[in-house]
């Protein structure tokens, strides 16, 4: 047991967490790790002359088995003359008033309370100091893992971050649990860490205790070197990121593609990475896969993009991605998405369009923004006809059109035929289900007679107008340029 206390303030020392005459604030919430916590502070705090307080938080949560927990830290500190605190909150209530799981506010609402409290006792640059242990970084590293992390979600927690400090990253929880045992040191048991009902839980209470028993006895010291020596690499990666990411950015926001192109793969992903947390403020939801689907509108034609969590959306423009932000997502618009929906601001217009009379004959509509050009043709339509499936050149059945034709932007009452039974479908209803983002849609473009959507540009032509066997002539539109 002395050697693992000895292993803890070694630690302690190496990573500069504490100095003499600190004013340490421990967050102990009764558990065996926070407990051994309390227990190795207690015994640096003679030899350092530190000034202690234990901090315990209610998180209002789990009712008589919570009240207990608060009891049992209670009357330790004051048996052994332990400046304590008790700090109560509604978490559920933060939860829900916030939009956070119970999870991220209760460990918002604990940081909160340990910062307040250095500061009500006045403790200038004192330490935070947290029970965090080799166990969490293994169960960390397998959950960020199984959900797609990439690089950033394998490094280990960092042992000092800001002043925040983590004494017992260096011990195994079955070395917790070793030191309270010698030393008689009771612990409260949080029922709700018994229940697998959450996959942390699942990776600490069924996949650990399989894979130490029946793999390898050593897997969470493996696992965490594993995890330090990914934090390790992740911090050149981040440096030469920072570098990378401003040599490509643009004055709009955007990232040039020739840079981003010439970048190796893990700097590329990492700049990427880098960008949306600036643009989204949160990388919480953000997987490996979606920076590497980020990565691939490189090779990817004109106008494609991608969504993102967070309503962010990056589109492939000519020489850059550019990042838009979604605000007020709509029910049913947070994964995929239209095939066309130009995101820079357009003056809402609707110009007429003259369709020819004479097979053969070409008319042209040309845009400064979005810089476009639409060709008009009418052709005659052959015996067998393969029908054209371009995302940017449709055919229309030209004898079906009776009326002129407008390019404008859309209006209300819009709508398409969606089938082959002729029902209607309300354009916002269209974009709703396609997943354009609210802020996109008064820029998508459109032809249309009257409220009859023809084709909403990029994407869905109106089934009144496709061509069948009767077709004779048809009326062919293509888009060139930046789309």
């Amino acid at each position: 047991m002395d050697g693992i206390l000895k292993k803890a303030e070694a630690f302690i020392q190496k990573n500069h967490m504490i100095s003499r005459n600190d004013g340490i604030v421990a967050g102990i919430s009764g558990g065996a790790d926070s407990m051994c916590l309390l227990f190795v502070l207690m015994n640096l705090k003679e030899k350092l002359n530190l000034n202690l307080c234990a901090v315990h938080v209610h998180h209002g949560i789990r009712g008589a088995e919570a009240d207990r927990d608060e009891t049992f830290v209670r009357d330790f500190c004051r048996d052994r003359g332990i400046l304590y605190r008790c700090v109560r909150g509604d978490v559920p209530a933060m939860a829900k008033s916030e939009g956070m799981s119970e999870e991220e506010a209760g460990r918002a609402f604990r940081y909160r309370c340990f910062h307040q409290i250095l500061e009500e006792l006045g403790w200038e640059n004192g330490r935070i100091a947290v029970a965090h242990n080799k166990n969490d970084v293994a169960e960390t590293f397998l959950f960020n893992v199984f959900r797609g992390s990439g690089l950033t979600g394998m490094a280990s927690i960092p042992p000092v971050r800001d002043n925040i400090i983590r004494p017992l990253l260096c011990l195994e929880r079955r070395e917790i649990e070793e030191v309270l045992k010698c030393q008689g040191i009771g612990f409260c048991t949080d029922s709700t860490n018994l229940k697998n009902d959450y996959t942390r839980n699942r990776l600490r209470n069924e996949l650990m205790p399989y894979v130490l028993e029946h793999i390898n006895p050593g897997a969470v010291e493996h696992i965490f070197n594993l995890a330090w020596e990914a934090g390790a690499v992740e911090k050149r990666v981040d440096r030469e990121a920072d570098q990378a990411l401003e040599e490509a950015g643009t004055p709009d926001g955007g990232l040039m593609l020739h840079a981003l192109g010439a970048m190796d793969d893990i700097i590329l992903q990492a700049v990427l990475r880098k960008k949306i947390y600036r643009e989204t403020g949160s990388l919480k939801d953000i997987t490996r896969g979606h920076i590497l689907q980020t990565a691939q509108l490189l090779d990817k034609p004109v106008g494609k993009m991608t969504y993102l969590p967070y309503g962010l959306t990056v589109i492939r423009e000519y020489d850059r991605l550019r990042f838009l932000r979604r605000t007020e997502p709509e029910e049913n618009e947070n994964s995929a998405g239209p095939q066309w929906a130009r995101p820079t601001d357009l003056t809402v217009f609707e110009k007429d369009i003259e369709v020819p009379f004479h097979i053969g004959e070409t008319w042209t509509i040309s845009l400064e923004e979005p810089a476009i050009t639409l060709e008009f043709t009418v052709k005659k339509c052959e015996k067998n006809q393969r029908i054209e499936e371009k995302q940017y050149t449709k055919w229309l059945d030209y004898d079906k059109i009776k009326d002129s034709l407008q390019l404008r932007h859309r209006k209300s009452g819009d709508y398409l035929i969606a089938g082959p039974s002729g029902s209607r479908k309300l354009l916002r209803r269209l974009f709703i289900d396609d997943k354009i983002p609210r802020q996109d849609r008064d820029k998508v473009l459109l032809i249309a007679q009257g409220s009859h959507v023809l084709w909403v540009i990029g994407g869905r032509i109106s089934e009144a107008y496709k061509i069948t066997e009767n077709t004779e002539r048809i009326l062919e539109i293509k888009v060139k340029g930046e789309k």
